[in-house]
């Protein structure tokens, strides 16, 4: 098993599958590894037959059982529930125990449970995502929560205050669940993967936030009272639908990270220069022309990312920098 990783989709195999797959459907892993909407459920339904038939000639083997219930998930396609049986089957942790690394063991057995969850959940036009277990680290799991499941069991049992860490990764959500709010411990909020549109001013209470991703949502703007959020450092906003840097984001005092790769941006503003604590600015994949050379004034930058913009050169006052720019 030659796997860098506990989660999904990640081993040898599954991406050689999932590579044969996507190529099928005229879709480059390329591509895909950069934006997971490019697999519609229109493209992949067209091509369902030809696919189960080679799950079908290699049922002795689990792997191609992860690669399609992955791509039935982030699809919404349908699901025959002969189907589903033979996917939950897969991925049952009984089939894995003793194979693992012990450091693993924690990590893939949170995947597989959320992915069996997300499968038995699973109903057309539903889109869910198996978890990612980004900066997973050395979490103490009696302080973390994965999956709506345990995050409605903790509220039912009175352990949610105890909680200082969430991830509702994947799960169709339209908002953020209000309970979250009351939280005033919480250390950090992943919601990836979800059709959330709007950050309420509610997220102003959580004054312990120091990580907050809201990648591939749908969200446009978000709220003055983010500016409240002081212990923020981690802030994730990729593949969403902004089109200019808030104002709400460029006044915060202790980001560090900022990702908004994947929106529609145009223009860095001047005021970029007040993000004194800034590190690392993903821009990637966005429509800037230029940039202010008040991003000079940016002094704890480490590296600029602006690939795939408008941008053809380095303009010449960024060409002495102290940080890494990543243009191509």
């Amino acid at each position: 098993m030659a796997r860098g990783s506990a989660q999904i989709l990640v081993d040898d195999e599954e991406i050689d599958l999932a590579t044969f797959m996507l190529d099928a459907c005229g879709i480059d892993y390329t591509d895909f590894y950069l934006d997971e909407r490019i697999l519609t459920r229109e493209n992949f339904e067209k091509n369902f037959k030809f696919l189960k038939k080679m799950i079908d000639s290699r049922s002795f083997r689990r792997a191609p059982y992860f690669v399609f219930g992955y791509f039935i998930l982030i699809t919404g396609s349908r699901m025959p529930e002969d189907l589903r049986s033979e996917i939950l089957e897969a991925a049952k942790w009984e089939h894995e125990d003793g194979i693992w690394a012990n450091y693993f063991v924690p990590e893939r057995k949170i995947c597989l449970k959320d992915f069996r969850e997300k499968i038995k959940t699973h109903r057309p036009n539903l889109k869910f995502r198996p978890v990612k277990l980004k900066y997973f680290g050395n979490l103490n799991l009696s302080e973390a929560i994965f999956g709506v499941k345990d995050f409605k069991n903790a509220l039912k049992s009175g352990e949610i205050d105890k909680i200082r860490h969430i991830k509702l990764d994947g799960w169709n959500l339209k908002t953020i669940p209000e309970e979250i709010y009351e939280l005033k411990k919480l250390e950090s909020l992943s919601l990836e993967f979800n059709q959330i549109t709007n950050i309420p001013i509610d997220i102003s209470e959580l004054q312990s936030l120091k990580y907050l991703n809201l990648e591939y949502n749908e969200i446009t703007t978000l709220p003055s009272s983010l500016l409240n959020l002081s212990s923020l450092t981690y802030l994730n906003l990729n593949h969403n639908l902004f089109k200019h840097i808030p104002e709400s984001i460029i006044r915060l005092p202790s980001i560090e990270v900022l990702g908004l790769d994947y929106n529609f941006i145009s223009s860095i503003p001047e005021s970029i220069e007040d993000m004194k604590s800034l590190k690392t600015l993903a821009l990637d994949y966005n429509y800037i022309s230029e940039l202010p050379r008040t991003i000079n004034n940016l002094n704890s930058l480490k590296f600029l990312n602006i690939r795939k913009n408008k941008i053809k050169e380095i303009p010449e006052f960024l060409r002495n920098t102290k940080y890494s720019i990543i243009l191509k």
